[in-house]
């Protein structure tokens, strides 16, 4: 009896102490690991974005949506350094034009009263406590990296004739919708159905005078998106065209389709010319 006991007194000591050596192990994330990504804070109606990188480096950019709150529009930028010392964070800024937020040349002093990995709240030497959210875990190097992207795929049209003898002509089009500035905390806007409807209708109404070269294809941007924004809320604000062909060979229309409904890992340059099949 004494064995067993003794056996299961020495289990569960090599238990604690396995535990204990595990936990030691287990890396505690610093104050300067967790201030760096990406954080956001609503402020007198406008978002702050504030991005820190681990060089102690940071840049900000201060948006206001518009009455939707979908589409949001910048009002300046600002950057500088960061630094933590003695429980503060220290930010000074170099370069601003939204000087109401972030005053050039400005040092200031942050308390550090919580400090996670999604909340940080800092109290300023007035008192007042400041929340800040993250938006992502990823480390991001600017807020320009919050733009969205849609990617529309492959489109062809037989485009219109201005004369009945002339022959069949394809417009064929790999596109990107750019979109305007959204939230953080925004989804991305869908494609409606009848959104690409309207484009396609619209495209089969050019001629081919109207896409003969890429240079007249770019001046089609601006209709397409005029086409496109009713059935998006004005979400769009460009259209990319990442490839482009015009063709009368229908088998090389079904290429082209086949080729970018496939995952297209090197994509054409924009600037690529359009060719017409002989």
């Amino acid at each position: 009896m004494k064995r067993v006991a003794d056996f299961f007194i020495l289990f569960f000591i090599a238990a604690f102490l396995f535990s204990f050596a595990a936990a030691c192990k287990e890396k505690k994330i610093s104050p300067d690991e967790l201030v760096v990504g990406n954080w956001i804070q609503s402020k007198n109606n406008a978002y702050i974005l504030w991005v820190t990188n681990p060089k102690g480096e940071w840049q900000s950019s201060v948006k206001i949506p518009d009455v939707t709150g979908k589409i949001v529009k910048s009002r300046g930028n600002a950057k500088g350094t960061w630094h933590i010392d003695d429980g503060q964070i220290i930010v000074t800024v170099m370069e601003s034009d939204v000087e109401n937020v972030w005053e050039k040349n400005a040092t200031s002093f942050f308390d550090i009263i919580e400090l996670t990995e999604t909340t940080m709240r800092l109290k300023e030497n007035t008192g007042h406590i400041v929340v800040w959210s993250k938006t992502n875990t990823q480390k991001a190097s600017t807020p320009e990296s919050l733009n969205n992207f849609i990617a529309l795929g492959p489109v062809a049209v037989n485009l219109n004739k201005n004369r009945s003898h002339d022959k069949n002509r394809y417009l064929c089009l790999n596109m990107n919708l750019v979109l305007q500035e959204i939230m953080p905390d925004q989804e991305t806007p869908v494609i409606h159905p009848k959104a690409r409807e309207a484009m396609i209708i619209f495209l089969s109404s050019l001629v081919f005078d109207d896409v003969k070269d890429f240079k007249s294809i770019k001046k089609q941007n601006k209709k397409i998106v005029a086409v496109l924004n009713p059935y998006m809320d004005g979400s769009i604000k460009e259209i990319k065209i990442e490839h482009v062909i015009v063709s009368t060979d229908i088998d090389q229309v079904e290429e082209f389709m086949i080729e970018h409904t496939l995952v297209d890992e090197t994509p054409a340059q924009e600037g690529e010319e359009t060719e017409e099949s002989k």
